[in-house]
């Protein structure tokens, strides 16, 4: 019983501690603060059932919030069987008009460009969540920053 009482301590206290930020990734991510809501409560509900074989489990959440929002959008995308339109959404305040043009880029840019920009996370770290080599993230980044780039002149 006091295992119990631990694990749901912990649980609860990596819960309280990432919450907002992980459902803040998943809204910039997808679009969506409902989609983000339930994409960061279902990885939540993930963690809780693997606690005792997760090594780091801030690192797990997050990833499996980063790998739940591109399921979602690429699911919306084989439903409608069209490119992806970015939704319109009403922005925190803390995002400038730079956030209309990082909505309408393609889905694999725009979350590496949300994780090295807004989670200041490193290249390896990135290309652990998306599942994909270092080099690769440095090439979407820098694709990413060249449509910026243009799109802003």
């Amino acid at each position: 019983m006091g295992d119990d009482i631990a694990l749901a301590d912990s649980f609860e206290s990596l819960y309280r501690a990432s919450c907002a930020d992980m459902i803040r990734l998943a809204y910039l991510i997808t679009g969506s603060i409902h989609v983000a809501e339930e994409v960061t409560h279902d990885s939540f509900v993930a963690v809780r059932s693997r606690w005792d074989s997760i090594d780091n489990p801030r690192a797990y959440v997050r990833k499996t919030v980063v790998n739940r929002s591109r399921s979602h959008l690429r699911r919306v995308k084989v439903q409608r069987n069209a490119p992806i339109e970015p939704p319109q959404v009403t922005l925190p305040e803390e995002v400038d008009e730079t956030w209309q043009l990082v909505q309408q880029l393609p889905v694999k840019r725009r979350t590496a460009v949300v994780l090295r920009y807004y989670m200041d996370l490193p290249i390896d770290e990135i290309a652990d969540l998306m599942n994909t080599r270092p080099g690769t993230v440095k090439s979407l980044l820098h694709r990413g920053r060249e449509t910026l780039r243009k799109q802003l002149r």
